[in-house]
C-alpha cells in the first residue's frame, strides 16, 4: 500500500460521529498544519457537512476531484478499513499514516505501519510495531507489542508488554490486556473480540468473542450466569 505521513492536506473516509471524535482529537496534532478538502461517504453524501463546513462526497467524486490528495481512513471496523484500503490504493489513492511523532508519551522508534491511525493522547512506550490500516485511540501500549494490520484498539485500552494483538482483532473500549513474557508473549488471536472493560489474563484464540474480569468467552458468562440464579 502506497502511504505517507507527510502531507498538509486530506481527504477522509467516513463522515459520522466516529470520524468527528477522530478529527476533532487529530486536530489537536496537526494545531491547523494540515486542510480537510473533503468526507467521502458513499451512502449519505452531496451535502455540506453541518460542523465541519466542507464537502461530503462519493468514493467516484473523490476520485475526480481529489485523486492526489491522501486519504484517512476513519471507520471504526477494521474489516470495512481493510476493504477501503484495497479499493482506494487500487485506485492509485496515497493513504494518509496519522502517526504522532514527537508527542511527549511516544517513544520516537514505533514503528507505524500504512494507513494506521494513532490518536494524538495514546501513550506508546518502546519496542511497539503498529501494522497497517490500525486504529489506536487513545490507549496505552507498554512495550514490546505487536499489534496486527487492520486491528482497533479502543478507547482507554491499557496493553501491558510483551503482547501480540492479530490481524483484524477488536479490543473494546477500557479493556486491559495484562503481560506476557519475552519467551511467551499473551496473543490475541486475528480476528478476536475483547468486549468492553474485560481483562485479558491469558492467550485469546482466533476469532473468540471474550467478555468479563477474567475474560472468557461469552457462552461460558451465560452459563455462569445461569449458575449463579439457581436456587
Amino acid at each position: 500500500m502506497k502511504a505517507t505521513t507527510e502531507f498538509d492536506e486530506i481527504t477522509v473516509f467516513g463522515a459520522r460521529g466516529h470520524t468527528l471524535v477522530i478529527l476533532r482529537g487529530m486536530e489537536e496534532f496537526w494545531r491547523g498544519r494540515v486542510r480537510l478538502r473533503a468526507l467521502v461517504d458513499d451512502i449519505e453524501n452531496g451535502f455540506v457537512h453541518p460542523v465541519l463546513g466542507i464537502p461530503v462526497i462519493s468514493s467516484e467524486e473523490r476520485l475526480r476531484q481529489f485523486a492526489e490528495v491522501p486519504i484517512l481512513l476513519t471507520p471504526g471496523s477494521g474489516s470495512l478499513r481493510a476493504r477501503m484500503a484495497k479499493r482506494f490504493t487500487d485506485e492509485g489513492a496515497t493513504l494518509a499514516t496519522a502517526s504522532c511523532p514527537g508527542q511527549l508519551h511516544v517513544d520516537p522508534v514505533v514503528d507505524y505501519g500504512a494507513g494506521c491511525l494513532c490518536m494524538s493522547f495514546s501513550r506508546i512506550g518502546p519496542n511497539v510495531r503498529i501494522g497497517a490500516g490500525v486504529q489506536l485511540l487513545a490507549s496505552v501500549l507498554a512495550h514490546d507489542v505487536t499489534i496486527g494490520d487492520f486491528a482497533t484498539v479502543g478507547s482507554g485500552v491499557c496493553v501491558s508488554g510483551h503482547v501480540e494483538i492479530g490481524e483484524g482483532a477488536h479490543i473494546g473500549p477500557q479493556a486491559v490486556i495484562t503481560n506476557g513474557s519475552r519467551d511467551r508473549p499473551l496473543r490475541i488471536g486475528a480476528g478476536a473480540i475483547v468486549g468492553v472493560g474485560a481483562a485479558v489474563l491469558r492467550d485469546v484464540p482466533a476469532g473468540a468473542r471474550v467478555i468479563g474480569n477474567p475474560a472468557m468467552p461469552v457462552r461460558d458468562w451465560v452459563r455462569l450466569q445461569r449458575l449463579l440464579k439457581q436456587p
